[in-house]
């Protein structure tokens, strides 16, 4: 009887490491709902990934108008877009992706996050709005 427990058991635990985990990437990201015009922020970006040999990869920011979907980058001095890295074992990643709202910048805008790692993909995307800085005159 102990003998046929032990063939199970072998049996059971030999087929359950066959099967393997699925390589994934995820991005993981918690952007600001609302900035001021003019304000400069460094968004921290993390990758999360379950990869067991050394690859390299991308991660790439864009920030669109809201309403007209054009590319909004220069104006948003994200001089950075793209950032390439390698990933290690059991480790994940940080990174941080500079820009400033122009300062005359009254509308909401999107940012959208996009990682490859070979054949791996994952994306994020968020709107933000602004409160644009009016001047005011002081009285004399």
């Amino acid at each position: 009887m102990k003998y046929v427990l032990l063939l199970i058991t072998f049996f059971l635990s030999s087929q359950l490491s066959i099967v393997q985990e699925k390589p994934t990437i995820k991005i993981n990201c918690v952007a600001p709902v609302k900035l001021k015009a003019g304000q400069s922020v460094k968004l921290k970006v993390g990758l999360i990934h379950n990869l067991k040999e050394v690859k390299k990869g991308s991660l790439v920011l864009s920030i669109f108008n809201h309403h007209t979907k054009e590319l909004e980058n220069n104006s948003f001095l994200n001089i950075v877009p793209i950032q390439y890295f390698n990933t290690i074992l059991h480790e994940s990643l940080e990174v941080e992706f500079p820009f400033t709202v122009p300062i005359n910048y009254g509308d909401s805008f999107d940012v959208v996050l996009v990682a490859h790692v070979g054949n791996l993909k994952d994306s994020i995307g968020f709107v933000i709005s602004t409160n644009k800085v009016i001047p005011f005159a002081k009285k004399s």
